[in-house]
């Protein structure tokens, strides 16, 4: 079969896309690398194959037989999965991290009962509120501190006097530090469930970096496995209660069809590496976010969250208005090859600041002096008004220093290479 010309011009745009990528460094926290072995399962039948465990006996769904052997992949995974956060059950079902969102809301509340989680203007997901308010919950703000810049206990006691909500959704889209649990337990009680989404701080809780959600009172998490978790795009959820557990599962089994047979088998891979490699990789990654925030405060720039250390995890914010807008300060970053994101930060930035995230470069085995050469970039770009393509240079050369296996891209191009499409991935 001819590969038809529309489909070639598909495949040479995602290879240059691939060639542009990788000549760049990526501090956004939303994104990670993805080894080569996590990406083969991509290639193999898994991508277009359905594949689900029996609804008890965890054998393969009579539906689509001959599948056991990536349903022993799910199992596997979470297995692992499970050992990394604590968990006795692990849920693969979600497909994304706004996927488990919505399984997590429908499991947890119903209509008309109460639920809090973060506004966004105090770092909470957009996507929370309106699923939440679409489905008749009454949505309300955890309340934020802007000294600690996290969860204020004192004003939620008062704000739950007239009883306590069915759910407090901890939705930690832009973060910095960790929510005191325990307190939140403490003052919500027993009865109100408690789910933290850990998108953002997965791979640092599975390493050890970070606070444990379900060992200091979270009744469950769930979220993405592609931030801080070096993973595909994949959802999952994971909880020690077997009631919570089956909720969970009946609402992911209605909310997802399928969940991917070839994003569960890089999924696995990625766990597999995290049980390698994710003690140090976490403690790198939060010691490189300390390291560069440190090092922009000391070049002048106005880093948040100084007085608390900066950061306990892989994100730091700058607030830029001082020196220019915040699209402007990722505009000049990006023509020096280093992507940045310009979003809103909790009560400090206003319109916008910068959000950095280190987990990728950290991913890749940098470390503190590479942070402070990363520094040196902002401080040229943003602050001195250097010429970006200057500066580009030494973009350049930490990305050949750290230059991943070639291997992926000698399997990319044998690829395009069997369609004909080789030609835009030179």
């Amino acid at each position: 079969m001819t590969t038809p010309p529309d489909a070639l011009a598909a495949l040479r745009a995602a290879a240059a896309h691939h060639e542009a990528s990788r000549e760049r460094l990526h501090l956004l926290p939303s994104e990670n690398g993805l080894s080569l072995a996590a990406r083969l399962p991509h290639l193999t039948e898994a991508a277009v194959r359905y594949a689900c465990p029996g609804p008890e006996s965890g054998g393969e769904n009579c539906v689509w037989p001959g599948r056991q052997d990536l349903v022993a992949v799910e199992q596997g995974a979470a297995v692992l999965l499970g050992a990394q956060l604590g968990a006795a059950y692990v849920n693969l079902k979600p497909v994304s991290g706004i996927s488990a969102l919505t399984v997590a809301l429908s499991a947890l509340a119903g209509a008309w009962q109460t639920v809090f989680n973060w506004a966004e203007r105090d770092g909470g997901h957009g996507s929370t509120r309106f699923i939440g308010t679409h489905w008749g919950l009454r949505m309300k703000d955890l309340p934020f501190d802007p000294v600690t810049l996290t969860l204020d206990l004192d004003r939620l006691a008062d704000r739950i006097g007239e009883g306590p909500p069915a759910l407090v959704y901890l939705d930690v889209f832009t973060c910095l530090f960790p929510v005191v649990l325990r307190g939140l337990r403490e003052v919500v009680g027993e009865q109100t469930a408690i789910h933290y989404d850990a998108s953002h701080a997965l791979g640092l809780i599975a390493g050890g970096e970070f606070q444990n959600p379900l060992a200091e009172g979270a009744d469950s998490l769930g979220g993405s496995a592609d931030k801080t978790y070096p993973g595909p795009h994949k959802g999952l959820l994971a909880t020690n209660d077997s009631a919570i557990a089956a909720r969970l599962d009946e609402h992911a089994s209605h909310f997802a069809s399928h969940h991917h047979s070839a994003d569960v088998a890089a999924l696995a891979v990625a766990a597999a590496e995290m049980d390698e490699h994710g003690t140090v990789y976490a403690r790198r990654t939060v010691a490189n976010a300390r390291r560069l925030a440190a090092a922009l405060a000391e070049r002048g720039f106005i880093v948040c969250g100084e007085h608390r250390g900066f950061t306990a995890c892989h994100q730091l914010w700058i607030d830029i208005a001082a020196l220019m807008d915040a699209q402007t300060a990722s505009r000049l970053l990006f023509e020096a090859g280093v992507v940045v994101e310009a979003i809103p930060i909790p009560r400090i930035c206003a319109p916008a600041g910068l959000r950095l995230g280190v987990q990728e470069v950290s991913w890749a085995e940098m470390g503190t002096a590479e942070m402070n050469e990363f520094a040196e970039v902002f401080t040229a770009v943003l602050r001195d008004g250097q010429d970006p393509a200057t500066a580009a240079k030494r973009t350049r050369a930490l990305l050949e220093a750290h230059r991943p296996d070639s291997a992926a891209d000698q399997v990319l191009r044998g690829g395009l290479a069997a369609t004909g499409g080789d030609r835009g991935a030179s």
